[in-house]
């Protein structure tokens, strides 16, 4: 079995590839949020799914109970993602209920597949098969079903569910492409599922699907251009749905080299990285169509930020980087991890963000489902998948992705076994000492990520230390025993400031300490205006305090408060001088942790005082 996220081909365009969930364990911080993700967010998400008839969808289609179809597009995609994130947990941590319940599953949506292969609980949404796709999501829906299916197949090694993909893939190759009909889904995603099944399958009509579905003109687009992939210029639409589309043409690519889709890729992915994303990692600006904005239309209380949105990014960033092994995707996935994304959800791990904002006046809390509840269940899988992206592999050597605590079996190219030990307190602290053994002695190399916040890293590799600057390091020797590679990371807090074009955060300042973004809440800083204070760049102290956040570093400095609290909405220019600031002590938390108490007003930039 290949129990990984994705599997290019031998043949693949990939200069680096993945290695298995399974062997990856990981302790310390997301071991942790693993572990909730595993005794809470998946068997809470899943009461939910049966309270709110996504599972009953299922058992009335197939016969096996009489009832009315909730009808909520692309309610199938919900319980489909479920299903790959538990497929996805169990390659890391076995649980027989968790076995069972998958197979009660399987069994209940294979009765609910038609004899043609077509499976669709909303099909009664329509008058047709596929005469509505820009709404009805049925495209979509069979993309995640596709995808659970080859995540289960590769982490039971049972094929029960990928047959069911399989005929429900056939069936789609029947009904699309030239001379039929020639459009797609309003919703991308079935395009990296294909991709993903030619892999799987090494059937090559998967393979010439999902560059139909890429490059057909498609009327039924909502949200995103009328145009075939390699058309676009620049990002825009709707961003979750743009972000799928680029993971498709990524994967698509990969397979077979068409270099029309390299420029293509680079040329958006430049325009993520340099003009549209937040300090959160947090993508698609805009409420109105859940869109990207203009070149630097990244606003702060209005930001959208959408959970799945965060998670598209990481997986195209993943996927860009296994083509092309730069440290700046990466850089761009941690980043999007510990902020943007685990913003999506409470850290007791029952209540999730549909929209991650860079303010708040106090009107944003988590909640256990929405009417459109596709972020939950996204949120479940891409952390139970963390483990999968941590290595990668090739001829050379290792290449270590991601630093937190763990133990992992890592296979050479070679099929030597290398065992690798991460002994750290990442993210909170730069200090990371990896152990690295195997049995027989093997000259490869170890590629060590710098991240680009990280000025002054300094490496100790027995008795030889360097200073690498930020990318890849790479130590090549002859590994023989036990080793140890020691990595000092620069994680002291920083202030950041933004591109001057920006307007939201003209004249303003961040904090962030190595990859997380810190904000100020309004339940720990109750005597400053969060909104009208003004902050100077200084000496930022941290410390760890009992209680709630005893594991995270909380950070200290001085703010300028805004004393005088009447003010009228508008006044003539003799009155600004009058403004009276005071100095107060303000605290500040990870981003990731706002809203976790309540209702809250939040800022993470403030006006720089001059």
């Amino acid at each position: 079995m290949k129990e990984k996220i994705i599997e290019p081909t031998e043949n693949s365009k990939c200069n680096v590839f993945p290695v298995a969930i399974k062997n990856v364990k990981l302790s310390g911080f997301l071991g942790k949020r693993m572990e909730i993700n595993r005794k809470v967010s998946i068997p809470s998400l899943y009461k939910n799914f049966e309270k709110y008839g996504t599972v009953n969808n299922f058992r009335i289609v197939s016969g096996e109970k009489s009832g009315e179809i909730t009808k909520r597009l692309a309610t199938d995609s919900d319980l489909y993602k479920w299903i790959e994130g538990v497929s996805f947990d169990l390659q890391n941590t076995y649980n027989k209920e968790n076995e069972k319940l998958l197979e009660y599953l399987i069994k209940i949506i294979g009765k609910s597949q038609e004899k043609s292969g077509y499976l669709n609980t909303n099909a009664y949404l329509t008058t047709k098969k596929f005469d509505n796709l820009k709404f009805s999501h049925e495209l979509y829906c069979g993309g995640h079903l596709i995808q659970s299916a080859i995540a289960h197949f590769r982490s039971s090694g049972k094929d029960n569910f990928l047959n069911i993909a399989i005929k429900w893939a056939d069936y789609i190759c029947k009904e699309f492409g030239k001379g039929k009909l020639e459009k797609t889904d309003g919703h991308p995603e079935v395009e990296m599922a294909f991709v993903e099944l030619y892999r799987t399958t090494k059937e090559k009509k998967y393979l010439e699907m999902a560059k139909f579905f890429l490059e057909v003109e498609n009327p039924e687009y909502w949200g995103l251009p009328n145009i075939p992939f390699i058309k676009f210029k620049e990002l825009e639409g709707h961003a979750v749905r743009m972000l799928y589309l680029s993971c498709g043409a990524t994967d698509y690519y990969s397979e077979t080299g068409d270099k029309k889709y390299k420029e293509t890729l680079l040329k958006l992915w430049n325009d993520l990285s340099e003009r549209k994303i937040y300090i959160t990692g947090g993508v698609g600006s805009r409420y109105d169509g859940e869109t990207f904005g203009y070149p630097y239309e990244l606003p702060n209380l209005r930001s959208y930020c959408e959970s799945c949105a965060s998670i598209a990014s990481m997986m195209w960033q993943y996927r860009m980087f296994l083509l092309f092994p730069e440290s700046k995707y990466f850089d761009i996935f941690e980043t999007t991890l510990y902020n943007g994304f685990l913003s999506g959800i409470s850290f007791d791990g029952e209540k999730y963000f549909y929209v991650n904002p860079l303010a708040s006046r106090g009107n944003y809390e988590r909640k256990q489902w929405y009417g459109t509840t596709c972020c939950p269940p996204n949120i479940q899988r891409m952390i139970a998948s963390l483990p999968g992206y941590f290595y990668s592999i090739n001829e050379k050597g290792i290449y270590i992705n991601l630093y937190g605590e763990g133990i992992s079996e890592i296979s050479l190219f070679s099929g030597e076994k290398v065992k690798i030990i991460q002994k750290t307190k990442y993210p909170f602290e730069g200090k990371v000492e990896i152990d690295i053994a195997l049995d027989k002695e093997k000259q490869f190399s170890i590629f060590l990520r710098i991240p680009s916040w990280s000025k002054k890293t300094k490496i100790k590799d027995g008795k030889d230390e360097f200073s690498p600057n930020p990318g890849y390091y790479e130590i090549k020797k002859i590994w023989k025993g036990e080793n140890k590679i020691i990595i000092n990371f620069d994680i002291s807090p920083s202030f950041y400031i933004s591109h001057p074009e920006i307007e939201s955060t003209k004249n303003c300042i961040a904090i962030k300490k190595g990859p997380i973004v810190y904000c100020l809440e309004s339940i720990d800083n109750p005597k400053i205006s969060l909104f009208s204070s003004k902050i100077k760049k200084q000496k930022l102290n941290e410390k760890f305090e009992k209680g709630f956040f005893d594991w995270v570093p909380i950070i200290y400095g001085e703010i300028m408060n805004l004393e005088t609290t009447k003010l009228p909405i508008y006044e003539n220019e003799k009155f600004y001088p009058e403004l009276i600031y005071k100095k107060e002590r303000f605290k500040a938390i990870p981003y990731f942790l706002w809203a976790n108490r309540g209702k809250s007003k939040m800022v993470v930039w403030i006006e720089k005082a001059y």
